[in-house]
């Protein structure tokens, strides 16, 4: 029986060898190295368990180097139980979905693939017949209704409904109770067979929710042979989201009355408890955003971050006390009442009333012994309403004893997992995988990106912006305004202008739409769709766009259309409590989080210039604090022509871009003088 495992898993090992060996006369295809070894490594963690880190640099295609041992596995290994692809897009997860298509016809083995999407991407029969019952509705009701009887139920064929209408009518499982539609409901069908897929594609949110954080007889998909996480860089956060729990004045106002109404104490007029809540959230909401205010510019009267920590002062302390004996009192009356009844009144409103205690229970403590971390998040839209939000301080170690314990191979790919070549350690950290025993965790090399930087871009550090620190935030901004018309002057605009911060971002736009210039200044508004404003910026080959958010990673824009990226501000992470937690636990917490954070999201943000192999031009990083970290951001980043000198970014422009400009142009004007170009 070992012969003919050993044998299976040499002929799948053969198999994803010889296609990769096969490129290199191939006339389709190229052959890169870096996809042959990250196939070969996947192999290993299916075999070993094992959890392997694979950084892979832009134009690697590590999708298909992943892809191709996961094919040949499902067709020719009978003992392979399937794989789980997990994605932080449902964009590539379609795309991941077109690729495997690609592969399996180009191989000759069809697998039956599913991309699980979560519930806002399906329609509710129940919800929509509300909807269709409203007058205003009955137009866009019949569209819906048509397509439902041709079996449509996801988001991707209703695209002209969107928004407000589409909420109404999308999934939400709190309506999926002793509904009557559960027998044909197209979701609940869909989610019964993704729990038997062998060929999984989902998103990091619907993994670590439905799979990872659950026992394995509750999961929502079946156990794989392997689980491939790709974008892993994204996993910090989504895991933090996964984790984040919210308790609301609303919510624990909303028990207490609940409580009141089982005592029969609703008419009372003295509401102790009611009144200490409201006090101890006004000096919470206070005190936050004086931390806020100590943590940003003092111009900055709009929250960008919406969220801040705050300090618990002696007065929050003396209110904390106060809501705990009005919360602890009105528990043991209620537990009295339970017991004379003779039977237990446990519900929602006492499971509320029990976690607010215990949590301001912990809140009492000091910063260093809480078993959580909290913060304050001000209401979307205004500074005025504040939740309180918490995660365990000891997340990392929940993170990885959650993926020591997966008994399957596990591949973490990006490219941007290093701070400098192969050093994985930050990361690592970061999920608890320098904890794992019992399960190899292997740091591969890192996969260099096939692309020509060396002759294709320049990182340019400028020297003479006014600090960010300055504490003249006006000269600043001249300053840096002045320094991004410079250098979407030299590239005729086709630019992208990365900030850290809207306010930033709005008030050097406010200076730049002064400006008389030949090509358009976009920027990134509230409210503006993303997607269409990528679009715009791609198809309007001068154009500049100013941004922020989403768009140090989420943009893929090949050709002439980018030729400058420039990194506005360092883009090191705000000063919050998570960021403050994990710094507390080193002697330098600056070195050790702050500036990893930093390289790692730099790193993100400078690959947005070079996305195909023709792509050429600048990335200019316009803080002078860069001058500090020189080093540590040259040996993170592929870039190896590194200046501080404007002339010669002039003469890498003169030089490498517009002899192709030049080109083109002298072409239209011997075209509109009925001359042949040659």
């Amino acid at each position: 029986m070992g012969e003919i495992k050993k044998d299976i898993e040499e002929n799948v090992y053969n198999l994803t060898d010889g296609f990769f060996e096969s490129l290199h006369d191939s006339k389709t295809l190229e052959y890169r190295e870096g996809q042959h070894t990250i196939a070969l490594d996947i192999l290993d963690a299916i075999e070993d368990h094992s959890i392997i880190l694979v950084e892979a640099g832009t134009g690697t295609g590590k999708s298909f180097g992943y892809l191709v041992p996961l094919i040949y596995s499902s067709a020719h290994d009978e003992k392979f139980k399937g794989f789980i692809i997990s994605t932080s897009s449902l964009a590539l997860q379609e795309q991941l979905k077109k690729d495997i298509s690609i592969l399996s016809e180009m191989l000759g083995e069809k697998i039956p693939v599913q991309v699980v999407k979560g519930q806002s991407n399906y329609l509710c029969e129940k919800r929509f017949e509300y909807f269709e019952t409203r007058k205003e509705n009955e137009k866009m009701a019949e569209i819906i209704r048509e397509r439902l009887r041709h079996g449509k139920i996801e988001k991707q064929d209703f695209d002209d409904i969107k928004g407000l209408p589409w909420k109404k009518i999308s999934v939400d499982v709190k309506n999926c109770e002793n509904c009557y539609h559960s027998g044909s409901c197209g979701y609940a069908l869909k989610r019964k067979s993704w729990a038997e897929g062998k060929a999984i594609i989902c998103n990091h949110d619907y993994l670590i929710s439905e799979y990872l954080k659950r026992d394995e007889d509750r999961r929502r998909l079946s156990s794989p042979s392997i689980i491939v996480f790709d974008e892993a860089h994204t996993l910090p956060e989504k895991f933090n989201l996964a984790y984040e729990k919210t308790i609301s004045k609303a919510s624990i106002e909303s028990a207490i009355w609940k409580v009141y109404e089982q005592l029969g104490m609703d008419d009372c007029d003295d509401k102790l408890a009611i009144g200490a809540l409201n006090d101890l959230f006004h000096k919470i909401r206070v005190n936050a955003k004086k931390v806020y205010n100590a943590n940003a510019s003092k111009e900055v009267e709009k929250f960008d971050t919406e969220t801040t920590g705050f300090n618990c002062t002696k007065s929050i302390v003396e209110s904390i006390d106060k809501v705990l004996k009005e919360l602890t009192t009105l528990h043991k009356y209620q537990q009295k009442k339970a017991c004379h009844d003779g039977r237990m009144r446990h519900n929602s409103a006492t499971e509320t009333i029990e976690t607010t205690i215990e949590l301001l229970t912990d809140l009492l403590k000091s910063p260093a012994n809480r078993r959580n971390v909290y913060w304050a998040n001000f209401v979307h839209g205004t500074n005025e309403r504040i939740e309180i939000k918490y995660l365990p301080k000891n997340l990392s170690t929940i993170i990885g004893k959650q993926l020591g314990r997966e008994k399957c191979g596990i591949a973490l790919t990006s490219a941007s997992l290093t701070t400098k070549k192969n050093d994985y350690g930050y990361f690592k950290k970061d999920l608890g995988l320098d904890n794992i025993t019992g399960k190899p965790v292997i740091a591969q090399f890192s996969q260099k990106s096939p692309y020509n930087y060396d002759a294709n871009a320049l990182l340019y550090m400028a020297t003479d912006v006014i600090s960010p620190k300055s504490t003249d935030r006006e000269l600043y901004l001249d300053s840096l305004a002045k320094k991004i018309e410079e250098l979407m002057d030299v590239t005729e605009g086709r630019s992208l202008v990365l900030f850290t911060a809207k306010k930033d971002m709005q008030d050097v736009y406010s200076r730049l739409k002064k400006k008389d210039k030949p090509y358009k200044i976009l920027v990134q508004e509230e409210g503006k769709d993303v997607s269409r404003l990528k679009e715009e910026f791609s198809n309007d080959e001068t154009s500049s766009l100013l941004a922020t958010g989403a768009f140090w990673e989420g943009i893929d824009v090949k050709g002439p259309s980018l030729e400058n990226v420039i990194i506005a501000k360092l883009p090191f992470p705000t000063v919050d409590p998570i960021i403050q937690n994990k710094a507390s636990i080193y002697s330098d917490g600056f070195r050790e989080v702050y500036l990893p954070e930093m390289l790692l999201k730099l790193k993100q943000g400078t690959g947005r210039l070079i996305r195909s192999e023709t792509d050429k031009g600048i990335v200019a990083i316009l803080d002078s604090r860069a001058k500090d970290y020189v080093e540590e951001i040259t040996s993170s980043l592929p870039y190896s022509n590194v200046t501080a000198d404007m002339e010669e970014v002039q003469r890498f422009v003169n030089t490498n871009l517009n002899k192709e400009k030049t080109k083109v142009k002298e072409k239209v004007k011997e075209e509109k003088e009925g001359k042949a170009w040659k």
